[in-house]
């Protein structure tokens, strides 16, 4: 959750020598592994983040709210995880975080209580679950024979008839207590990982699929890629999910 709907080029903090080092030393920004369509023939992203939403004192109609649910709170307390899940999202350096990408289009906000507090149309309005848990093998993204493995599933389809194309209005990270449930850098990587799955991205078609430097292949997650060691997006990341954000 961020207060001010500023373009993330605006902070004044980014001196004109230091933006100029990150150009030279950033990958180029060309398109990451982004989705296509799914077995029903629907693009594999949230419908909400074509769109922004005006005013900042509160989630909008096309901003992504998001609620976090841990399953066994003797591992992590549900008010750990949220405060966790929250400052990958949205409290940390703005070169680092998805809220704000695409000029305020990914505005991410928070709701009060867990997932399991909401019901019927209120927690499918909700477009972005995190799950913490110790398995998910009756997850069919996830399981069998991936219990253990963090995972995200799309539900709730509707057609876009500004892009004309089928997407989805919600997103369910599962997060694996012993990686994605981390409350340290791997937890990190995984989180933004899985919610590049949210906005579009993909993971890479093979391992050593290392095109461009990305989240989606980054060291904490395998894929035999080396040459993105961080637990966040990378700037072709985040160029990936603008294509998507204009139809692409």
């Amino acid at each position: 959750m961020s207060t001010k709907h500023l373009p993330r080029w605006v902070p004044l903090g980014w001196a004109a020598t230091l933006l100029l080092a990150l150009l030279a030393s950033a990958p180029p920004a060309a398109a990451s592994h982004r989705h296509t369509v799914d077995q029903n023939g629907y693009i594999l992203h949230l419908n909400e983040m074509h769109y922004a939403s005006t005013g900042s004192d509160g989630a909008g109609g096309n901003d992504e709210q998001y609620c976090v649910q841990s399953h066994d709170t003797s591992v992590v307390s549900n008010s750990s995880a949220k405060a966790f899940v929250r400052e990958t999202l949205a409290g940390l350096d703005f070169n680092k975080i998805w809220d704000g990408t695409g000029d305020w289009k990914i505005d991410l906000w928070p709701t009060i209580n867990p997932c399991s507090s909401y019901s019927g149309t209120t927690r499918a309005s909700i477009e972005i679950e995190y799950h913490y848990g110790h398995d998910w093998s009756h997850i069919p993204t996830c399981g069998p024979p991936y219990g253990k493995w963090n995972c995200t599933e799309f539900a709730q389809p509707t057609y876009n008839r500004d892009y004309g194309h089928w997407d989805y209005t919600k997103g369910k990270v599962y997060l694996v207590f012993s990686s994605g449930g981390r409350l340290d850098s791997v937890g990190r990587a995984f989180i933004n990982h899985e919610t590049g799955h949210v906005w579009g991205l993909k993971d890479p078609d093979y391992v050593g699929d290392c095109r461009w430097a990305s989240i989606m292949h980054t060291d904490y997650v395998s894929y035999g890629c080396t040459n993105w060691p961080y637990w966040y997006p990378s700037q072709s990341d985040f160029a990936s999910v603008k294509t998507v954000m204009a139809g692409g």
